[in-house]
């Protein structure tokens, strides 16, 4: 087996065990550490009070005795809080708020000791012996009271009081997270009686130039630090819950093939967890602004997905009058909050803002609002999922992850073709790329054939020298539609051999064709086109004539088609083209029009870009929301290098070079060049009357005929005295338009 580029993970056997041995307990590492720091904190307690004793643990608590003093008891509840939090890690871990308000509690405590120290007199010799705020809370208390050493002792120890217990308050208020509220309970209570709350709106527009200027200078800074925290009424504030979702491979899964290359080619993918206080603001704002419209609704849960968060709004009730000056319930109509979307996204000052009503087999409506920081999907995360392995196929795709977080992957095989669209910048090149190296990650080159298009030039050419690819990346608009050709020249010869064998589809070919020698098995074909209107706009009948009949009829014989354009127009995916391709997958779009014409329904055009795409799976109707998956370059080096090193490629020359040399010599040749050179080798004879009769031409253009095959070296010179020309090539002869020296298509 051979072995991964050097680039790739450490290769040291004992550094792959500890990697191994780290992977599979690194979920148990919390679980021993909160552990094991309640045990510190219940037997520090336990010495404290004298209660147990011994060597290390004696000298434990007169150290602390000695440093903290009375404080002492801080430590005991640090090391709980400390223990609690890593076991409850797992569901809440820190953010940067959390962090914060560790610190203001560390300083809270500070204050205490130095605030103990100062009631105690300020004494260095009461701390030595363990009492009041110990060795830490006097020096506090000694370099803080040097700026007051000229006052009276009594005021100054009473303005080091007040200082250090304002400090430990505030500190202590923020650090338990009751701060803000106090001070929201305190504004209510100042302001004037029936006078609603002096808040400003988010994003209140202004009519200073000063202020419009700083507008310009803020808008780089991020968007949480322009706009102000909105007020939302008690009634409507929401306390959902984040749950941290395991990154850890899913357990159980089959073992990858040992020729196949291992994962740890791919990037982890990093985690992320989001902000609790910005989903119930969020959650808080939604169920505000629609009251505020007359529409009763509540927001009843949510999904975090990697690009948005989707929030699930259940439609309430209002009471309607009735003639007889009655009142009945009614229930919100799915269309009243539909049509609120851009009263919404002015709301959330959300750029772009996606309302699902409903959603599919769900009792509620989805309105998905932008995260504010866009999460990364890798690819070896999917590949490690339970979703991804569900489908047992070798053509199973790697997408990204839905609105929910969860993989979304699909089998090309029953698409059995894909349709790209978006516009520049919004993933569709990253997107193929994600999907060659994918199917590159579990398909060994005996298996799967790529032929690969790329009218760009840019995009693909990185995948040159991948054994996979048959020839090279094709960039040459004039070389793509001979590709096209060969490629329906090889499903029509597959196809007779499935018919020789007797045999439906691929699958079953290669089942019978293992059981004869005569017969080889055949690889599976991915045909790869980057960019479809570049071929339109080139040849647009021959073009969409080939890509029809291949997405018709290629299924059976293994071959399926990957087609991404950039403009999603009428006259680029026409409908020939869309009936033929049921799956179909939509980036950002710039138009309803163009969501219309890839997926026969509006959306694509409130899609944030950078990988926001809209998958319509070919047996679902409704567009699924999802984040694309991302390699990098490093990782498709990477791949290519280790199945150079496993399987190297030995062809040299692409399978259509031999009809794009013969379409070449046949660029200035008569129309019926072939059909009299079929002719020749039928009869073995070449004359200007047996053309005619043959090919039921006049003799002017059969002339030209003879005259063509003696110029490409088929017939020998005129002989005069009306005599028939000498035949220079053999009846078996394989292909005499370009030597014949090579061997024939399929042999």
């Amino acid at each position: 087996m051979a072995r991964a580029p050097e680039e790739g993970p450490p290769s040291a056997p004992w550094l792959r065990l500890l990697q191994q041995v780290w992977s599979r307990f690194r979920r148990f590492a919390r679980d021993i550490g909160g552990v094991f720091l309640l045990a510190a904190a219940s037997m520090t307690l336990l010495a404290l009070i004298g209660l147990t004793s011994g060597a290390w643990l004696t000298l434990w608590a007169a150290g602390l005795r000695v440093w903290f003093g009375w404080g002492s008891v801080l430590i005991v509840v640090v090391l709980g809080m400390a223990g609690l939090l890593l076991l409850y890690q797992r569901s809440h871990p820190f953010d940067n708020r959390m962090w914060l308000r560790v610190i203001a509690l560390e300083a809270a405590a500070f204050a205490v000791l130095a605030t103990l120290a100062v009631f105690g007199g300020g004494s260095l010799e009461r701390a030595e012996a363990g009492l009041d705020g110990g060795r830490l809370g006097w020096a506090i208390a000694y370099f803080i009271g040097l700026p007051f050493a000229a006052l009276p002792d009594g005021l100054a120890a009473f303005v080091q009081a007040i200082i250090f217990l304002a400090a430990a308050l505030a500190g202590g208020a923020y650090g338990l997270g009751i701060l803000g509220p106090l001070l929201v309970w305190l504004e209510q209570r100042l302001e004037e009686p029936g006078q609603p709350p002096t808040r400003l709106p988010d994003d209140a527009p202004a009519v200073s130039i000063a202020a419009m200027d700083e507008a310009r200078s803020d808008a780089g800074k991020p968007e949480t630090a322009q706009r102000r925290k909105a007020y939302i009424p008690p009634e409507f504030r929401k306390q959902f819950r984040v749950e941290e979702e395991s990154s850890e491979p899913a357990p159980g899964l089959p073992a990858r093939k040992p020729e196949l290359p291992p994962l740890e080619l791919l990037q982890e993918e990093p985690s992320a967890r989001p902000s609790e206080r910005h989903i119930n603001q969020t959650a808080g704002l939604i169920e505000k602004t629609l009251a505020e419209f007359g529409v009763p609704a509540r927001v009843v849960g949510f999904q975090v997905g990697p690009t948005v968060t989707q929030f699930a709004v259940e439609p309430g009730y209002f009471d309607r009058p009735e003639e007889d000056d009655s009142e009945a319930r009614q229930k919100v109509r799915v269309s009243q909050i539909a049509a609120l979307q851009r009263d919404l996204a002015l709301a959330l000052s959300a750029k772009r803002l996606r309302i699902q009503a409903p959603v599919p087999g769900k009792s509620y409506v989805g309105i998905e609002v932008p995260n504010e920081k866009a999460a990364v999907v890798r690819l070896r995360s999917i590949l490690e999922s339970q979703d991804f392995h569900r489908l047992e196929s070798p053509l199973a795709i790697a997408l990204g992850r839905d609105v929910s977080g969860q993989p979304l992957a699909a089998d090309l095989a029953r698409m059995p073709h894909l349709l790209i669209a978006g516009t520049t910048g919004s993933g569709k090149s990253i997107c193929i790329a994600a999907l060659t190296i994918c199917l590159a990650m579990n398909n060994s080159p005996r298996d799967l054939r790529l032929v690969m298009i790329d009218p760009k030039m840019v995009e693909l050419v990185r995948f040159n020298g991948l054994p996979h690819l048959l020839g090279k990346v094709e960039t040459n608009l004039e070389r793509i539609a001979g590709v096209l050709r060969w490629v329906v020249a090889e499903m029509e010869r597959r196809y007779k051999l499935l018919e020789e064998l007797r045999a439906r589809d691929l699958e079953s070919y290669n089942r019978k064709a293992g059981r004869r020698k005569e017969y080889e098995p055949l690889a599976r074909i991915v045909v790869l086109i980057d960019e479809l209107a570049d071929l339109m706009m080139n040849s647009a009948e021959s073009t969409e004539a080939t890509i029809v009949r291949l997405a018709q009829m290629a299924r059976a014989t293994g071959i399926h088609l990957v087609v991404a354009t950039q403009r999603p127009s009428t006259d680029v995916v026409t409908g020939l083209i869309k009936a033929n391709f049921p799956a179909r997958l939509s980036f950002s779009v710039a138009s309803s029009v163009d969501s219309r014409v890839i997926l026969d329904a509006g959306g694509a055009e409130n899609l944030l870009g950078r990988g926001d795409m809209l998958f319509l799976p070919p047996e679902v109707g409704t567009p699924i929301r999802a984040q694309g998956a991302i390699v990098t370059d490093q990782e498709i080096d990477h791949v290519i290098a280790y199945w150079q090193e496993a399987a190297p490629s030995t062809e040299d020359v692409p399978p259509w070079e031999r009809a794009l040399a013969e379409e070449a010599v046949l660029a200035d040749r008569d129309d019926l060049i072939r059909s009299a050179i079929q002719v020749i080798q039928e009869t073995g004879h070449a004359s200007a009357s047996l053309f005619q009769r043959r090919l039921r031409i006049g003799y002017p253009r059969a002339a030209r005929l003879v005259d063509e095959l003696e110029d490409m070296g088929v017939v020998g010179p005129s002989l005069g005295g009306g005599r028939e020309r000498d035949v220079l090539i053999d009846r078996d002869e394989p292909n005499p338009l370009y030597g014949g020296d090579e061997e024939e298509d399929g042999e």
